[in-house]
């Protein structure tokens, strides 16, 4: 009973408080459950002591009964010797009765003792289950207030959902009215330029144009003139490929034909003209058109542009600015540039024109002098952003959403005031988790295979509380980081700024925070720290700007269907094939055997064009044809191929040549001595690295085409898997320089296998697996060696595949000497089945066939008769018995007594 004191007065004195006290929000539930806990244990310790005790007592008795039997068996032997001494024993028979009075006595205390100790083991039962009952009820009433303190909370909480949405009602519909406000400004600005378009017209009002849109052997543009000097000298031609290295920065695009443009105006006392150049890209919010000028360093600037139209084209959109000398001119697409003037003495808003989103709040006296800021928005679209994550799928896990990439060009001024942004930022669909039931958990414990045993009402009643609590409070488990990284310019590292607070909005589109330190370059990143690290995340940063840099190209290689010499090469945008596909539909430039193949390029790239094998241009003297790749000018080469060696590649029906696609790239030459392990030097050079290649085929005429000699025609053994038909799946199979590979782990030459390769080009392959078939020993595993060398160069599904071909022949082998197996045992297996005795004693022949008792009852059970018995454990020990054999059956016959039989069976051998 002192063991039930403390947990019992610990649990009176926790009701009485819960009595007297309201229950709060924050009372430590799990306190009552664990005085109840210790309260149960304390009895089961006493229950368990109790136990014990009886256990003792129940021992004692059984001791008692001995001794008790024992002390008889002594009365016994004394009563007959009582007539012998009688009066010696008489004292000491009283002796022994009083011990055992005193013995039976005590025994008599002892039960006592048990049977109170019983009693009170059974009070103490009686009072646990009360005080169970009553923690139950208490538990159970105050589950009832929180659920109703939950819906009370929930009310609150949807009230403060109400306010916050009328706020941000009330927030949009201020917003809208700062809009209009700025749309109000905007077109008070938007009315004064074409007055002082106006103004310069007037200027420039009189001036005539000279039009060049017409001349086919000239860029089209138009100039104007002043009236006294329409007949300057102008000549306008195509700028050389090579000249426009340097003409496109990041995020610039080419929208017009790049133009030499000389002129002299000295005769003429003018200092400038002015030149419009027409355009090709469509018009968009994030993206501005400016003309750039190519200096004598041969470097490109942008120069003050601005849009024009003219009467008579009016569907051509035309950008125009002013020359002062003769240069080289292109037109640009970039990125729109927003100016900010930040007064030091007042507060101001500005708002992007790319993105509405994209806000800039500061209040009075933020620096100590006039700041000027230069903004420039990269956007990453919602597809863009999709197509990246599939792309690298394996580098971006945990990226969830990002915001445009965004550039500031500010003055070195420090801020005595942080500025609040507002960035954008893509809004991904996310699943909504259900929450968790008390019933899910019971479901889970039941499902597992350990021994488990089954949550009782106050655990559930406990669980589903936790579960009020996290849905109430909000639960912590939710692994979605916001953060802001930033990189200077010219700086391919980002980092993340740990020094601000990111503030997420309602709909996840838009982010807050306050800055007192501008970076050059930032984006807000949405990820999920569960699979991504922050290191990881600046890396995939990284990879998703280098993405939005680089384009999708198709290269495509037709020929003429009127005449297949004719071929046709375009570099094109993928955005742009259909219409490419259409124009070459057009001019009949339709082949079944279309090659298509795709590269990423940067915008503005140089690249060259060249050709290599038996098929080549008409006139080609191995030189390179230099081009450039922009998205809005495929690059289109037309020309006559014609083979160079009419008897090469006899036993195809075409010649093969290759359409090359080079571009200069930097790499890192080695040089390194033989006797100088410190001579090892590094040098930046400048090499060729082949982007792709088409291949070119051309048809030969029926004269051309030779039928293979018979001595190149192989024969194919039946042992094997390998046949002609598997020669030419598998070479269909590889895809690249697979066969090339296979070949070399086959044991051919480097020399041999460029032999076959210029020799048969696509069919290279099928021809490298006959050579080598050919070539090979006889006695090799031709089957082995071709399935290692497969595996050897990781096509384990093909490899795979002629395994199981193998197995699937070996198998079907085997059942075809079974058949022969039992074909020869046909005539003794009948003989012995035509013996009266042999069929009566089949079951012992069986069992000497080493035939298991489950075989034998299988054959008793699906066969009737005797005969047919013997006979069916004859043919399963046969097929079944890899060392069957007539010697065998004939000395087994012997053994049985069937010498007769047995000699019958020995003539046979």
């Amino acid at each position: 009973m002192t063991m039930l004191d403390k947990p019992l007065g610990d649990l009176r004195r926790e009701v009485v408080d819960l009595r007297q006290l309201h229950i709060s929000r924050d009372y430590d539930i799990n306190k009552l459950g664990k005085i109840i806990t210790v309260s149960k244990d304390s009895l089961r310790e006493t229950e368990t002591f109790q136990r014990a005790i009886l256990q003792q007592l129940q021992q004692f008795e059984i001791s008692l009964a001995d001794i008790n039997e024992i002390l008889r068996a002594n009365i016994k032997q004394k009563v007959q010797r009582e007539q012998q001494q009688k009066q010696e024993e008489l004292d000491y028979d009283i002796e022994i009765r009083a011990k055992l009075m005193t013995l039976n006595a005590e025994a008599l205390e002892c039960r006592a003792a048990a049977v109170q100790l019983q009693q009170e083991a059974k009070l103490a039962l009686v009072k646990a289950a009360e005080i169970e009952k009553r923690a139950a009820e208490e538990l159970t009433r105050q589950a009832h207030e929180m659920k109703l303190k939950q819906q009370e909370l929930e009310r609150e909480r949807a009230a403060e959902l109400e306010r916050r949405v009328r706020l941000e009602e009330e927030r949009q519909r201020l917003n809208e009215l700062q809009i209009q406000q700025q749309q109000k400004e905007r077109l008070s600005v938007l009315s004064k330029i074409p007055q002082q378009q106006k103004e310069e017209k007037d200027e420039y009002a009189d001036w005539k144009e000279r039009d060049f849109m017409n001349n086919d052997q000239c860029p089209q543009c138009i100039f104007r003139l002043a009236p006294n000097a329409l007949s300057i000298p102008i000549d306008v031609k195509y700028l050389e490929v090579s000249a426009t290295e340097y003409l496109l920065d990041d995020q610039e695009e080419l929208i017009s034909s790049p133009m030499v443009v000389n002129f002299d105006t000295t005769e003429y006392q003018q200092k400038l003209l002015l030149l419009a150049i027409p355009y090709v890209s469509k018009r968009s919010n994030h993206r501005e058109n400016v003309i750039k000028i190519r200096q004598s360093s041969g470097m490109w600037k942008s120069i003050n542009s601005k849009e024009s139209t003219f009467d008579s084209y009016k569907e051509k959109h035309f950008v125009e600015c002013q020359l002062e000398q003769s240069t080289a001119c292109a037109v640009v697409s970039r990125l729109k540039q927003d100016k900010i003037l930040i007064d030091k003495h007042s507060s101001g808003r500005f708002s992007s024109n790319v993105d509405p989103r994209l806000t800039m709040e500061w209040p009075a006296n933020v620096c100590s002098t006039n700041l000027n800021i230069n903004l420039r928005v990269l956007p990453v679209d919602l597809p863009a952003f999709t197509q990246f994550i599939k792309n690298c799928s394996s580098d971006c896990q945990g990226l969830i959403a990002v915001g445009p990439i965004i550039e500031l060009q500010f003055d070195n001024v420090s801020l005595l005031k942080p500025i609040k942004f507002t960035l954008p930022i893509l809004v991904q669909a996310k699943q909504k988790v259900a929450p968790i039931k008390p019933t899910i958990v019971v479901q889970s414990q039941t499902l597992q295979e350990t021994p488990t045993t089954t949550p009782s009402q106050q655990e559930l009643i406990l669980q589903q509380q936790q579960s009020i609590f996290k849905s109430v409070l909000g639960d912590d488990s939710n692994n979605e980081r916001l953060v802001l990284l930033f990189s200077n310019h010219n700086e391919n590292t980002w980092h993340i700024d740990s020094d601000i607070h990111l503030f997420d909005s309602k709909i996840h589109d838009i982010v807050t925070t306050n800055m007192k330190n501008l970076h050059s370059r930032m984006i807000i990143a949405r990820y999920d720290r569960q699979f991504t690290s922050a290191k990881q995340l600046q890396t995939t940063i990284n990879l998703l700007e280098e993405s939005l840099n680089q384009r999708i190209v198709s290269l495509i290689l037709r020929r003429r269907l009127s005449n297949l010499n004719e071929i046709c090469f375009v570099c094109c945008s993928s955005r742009r094939i259909n219409n490419i596909d259409r124009d070459l539909q057009a001019d009949e430039f339709i082949d079944p055997d279309e090659q298509i193949k795709e590269l990423i390029l940067q915008e503005g790239q140089l690249l060259e064009l060249r050709f290599r094998g038996n098929v080549v241009p008409i006139e080609y003297n191995k030189q390179s044809y230099r081009f450039a790749f922009n998205t809005y000018f495929p690059f289109y080469f037309q020309t006559n191929v014609s083979e160079i060696d009419k008897y090469s590649q006899h036993l195809s029906p075409f010649f093969y040549g290759f359409v090359q696609v080079f571009s200069r790239a930097i790499t890192k030459e080695h040089d390194q001595k033989k006797h100088q392990i410190d001579a090892t030097k590094q040098q930046w050079r400048e090499a060729d690295v082949c982007q792709a290649e088409l291949v070119i085929r051309l048809p030969k005429s029926t004269e051309g085409i030779r039928a293979p000699t018979p001595k190149t025609l192989t024969k194919f053994t039946p042992e094997g898997i390998l046949t002609p038909l598997i020669f030419h799946e598998l070479s269909a199979s590889l895809v690249g320089d697979e066969w090339r590979r296979l070949a070399r782990r086959l044991g051919m030459t480097k020399i041999r296998i460029e032999a076959l390769g210029h020799e048969y080009a696509d069919d290279a392959g099928y021809y490298m697996l006959l050579t080598w078939f050919k070539r090979a020993p006889r006695s090799i595993d031709k089957d082995s060696l071709l399935i290692n060398a497969l595996t050897n160069i990781k096509r384990w599904d093909i490899a795979q595949e002629l395994e199981l071909m193998k197995e699937a022949k070996r198998q079907e082998q085997r059942i075809s000497s079974r058949d022969d197996q039992l074909r020869i045992f046909h005539v003794a297996f009948t003989r012995i089945c035509q013996h009266d005795e042999c069929i009566r004693t089949w079951k012992q022949i069986a069992r000497e066939l080493m035939l298991s008792n489950e075989d034998i009852q299988r054959i008793e059970e699906q066969y009737l008769l005797n005969q047919e018995r013997c006979l069916r454990s004859l043919e399963l020990w046969a097929s079944d018995d890899s060392r069957a054999d007539m010697k065998i059956l004939a000395r087994m016959m012997r053994s049985l007594g069937f010498r007769a039989l047995s000699r019958e069976l020995g003539t046979m051998v």
